[in-house]
């Protein structure tokens, strides 16, 4: 058997290569993520704001007493909102600090200006993919809160009913 063949010199065939299958990506330029960048921060604050509304709205609600679940309907739904939450928060955390990592692109002025305009991207204050998944913990906490109030306010009132038709001589 030749030497550098791969193989020990066993009737072992050799294993199959897995199948390789090839993607093309395209770099994508400074001057490209800039032009994209107000568009892509314009279509952030629309979803936030929508989002922030609808759960005023769902808040407003709760707080009213328009929002009628029953308990067990709304244990569930608070357990799959909490759940979500929680979820994105650790996904903010994975992602702040692997988003944070500087791009190793060079020690030159260029690359040293590109990975600080991704950076800004991905970790920005007011603009980057992690302060947008801050936004949503927000908004799922702010629910959470909204449907825990709800549940309260009906349990509250469902024992005080309990509590006077027992007090009448019914039973409930």
């Amino acid at each position: 058997m030749a030497e550098g063949t791969g193989t020990t010199g066993t009737d072992t065939p050799p294993a199959e290569a897995p199948a390789v299958t090839s993607a093309t990506t395209t770099p994508i330029t400074a001057e490209q993520l800039a032009a994209v960048k107000p568009v892509l921060q314009q279509q952030m604050l629309v979803d936030k704001a929508e989002a922030s509304h609808a759960a005023a709205k769902l808040d407003q609600a709760a707080d009213s007493g328009k929002l009628t679940l029953d308990v067990d309907a709304a244990d569930a739904l608070i357990k799959a909102v909490d759940a979500a939450r929680d979820q994105v928060m650790d996904l903010w955390k994975r992602a702040t600090d692997q988003l944070a990592t500087p791009l190793q692109l060079g020690e030159n002025p260029v690359a040293k200006a590109i990975s600080a305009r991704f950076a800004d991207l991905a970790v920005g204050e007011d603009s980057g993919a992690a302060k947008a998944l801050l936004d949503l913990f927000k908004v799922l906490d702010d629910i959470s809160n909204a449907l825990s109030r709800n549940r309260d306010s009906i349990r509250d009132a469902d024992e005080e009913a309990e509590k006077s038709m027992k007090n009448a001589g019914g039973s409930w």
